[in-house]
């Protein structure tokens, strides 16, 4: 695949680099998908910069990023169209993946990037971040990327989530116990509950959220994002959207990990979530 403005080679060696690609350039069949899902990724991420000052160096968080194979390639990709004022921080639990991308990161001269060893909750990255994303993060680690951007006011919020064992563990008693006794339906019932409620929970906090395909299905059956824009909000609608979360957790039995997490951050000991804590 090919982007108006990028020099092919350039992007083959990037690809090499990350390893993404062969030394030849070709890229390895098993991660030819992932490939996609970078430019598609990308696509979205442009967007979101486009509503973003360019006057001061905006400050973006990979949240469980793994190889960041994402990071280095949006690093690439807006540098090539004239964003230089970008600062990114990759966050993981792996160390050993930690040291590779700090490795990579000064083979290929990318001076504005850092990255921490440790878990997206507990690690302090600064006190301002505009961007907190995240591409197959793990069952709760995306709970925790929403969490992050929610407690750091970040503009945008972009989510792709994988595994959802935590909330699937919990669907078991509800009015809709006739399809989800099928395992697959079971799967993509979990899948839409639980970032629907997550997405209510944003709303609750002022964000505009939106749920979508961000690239075909094709190229990976975990292919939704929710994006979430920090916007004005009126009490009324925040409160609303909380109401909306409790029914939908009540009729499912389902609460993620988020709303823990945004608990125990106000150090209640009930959900904390009554509207007057809005």
């Amino acid at each position: 695949m090919e982007l108006p403005n990028f020099n092919v080679d350039e992007v083959k060696d990037l690809f090499t680099q990350i390893g993404l690609a062969n030394p030849q350039g070709n890229e390895y069949n098993e991660r030819r998908r992932k490939c996609g899902q970078l430019y598609d990724y990308f696509t979205i991420m442009k967007a979101a910069l486009n509503k973003l000052s360019t006057k001061r160096t905006l400050t973006l968080l990979d949240c469980a990023c793994g190889r960041s194979y994402l990071s280095f390639f949006l690093n690439y990709a807006l540098q090539t169209m004239g964003r230089t004022n970008m600062r990114f921080i990759g966050i993981d639990t792996n160390g050993e993946l930690i040291e590779k991308c700090r490795l990579t990161a000064s083979n290929l001269h990318f001076s504005n990037m850092e990255f921490v060893n440790g878990s997206i909750m507990d690690c302090c990255v600064g006190d301002h971040i505009d961007i907190a994303y995240s591409l197959h993060a793990c069952d709760t680690a995306t709970d925790q990327t929403i969490l992050k951007g929610i407690m750091a006011n970040a503009h945008f919020i972009l989510s792709v989530s994988c595994c959802q064992h935590f909330t699937r563990s919990q669907m078991k008693r509800h009015p809709l116990a006739g399809i989800t006794r099928h395992t697959e339906y079971k799967e993509r019932m979990n899948d839409m509950v639980s970032d629907s409620l997550r997405a209510l929970l944003l709303e609750a906090h002022g964000y505009r959220v939106d749920i979508f395909e961000f690239t075909p299905s094709k190229s990976t059956p975990k292919n939704i994002m929710l994006r979430a824009e920090k916007i004005n909000v009126t009490d009324e609608k925040k409160s609303q959207a909380l109401r909306e979360y409790m029914r939908l957790s009540n009729i499912f039995h389902v609460k993620p990990a988020l709303e823990t997490y945004l608990s125990q951050r106000r150090n209640t000991h009930d959900t904390g979530f009554a509207e007057e804590s809005l």
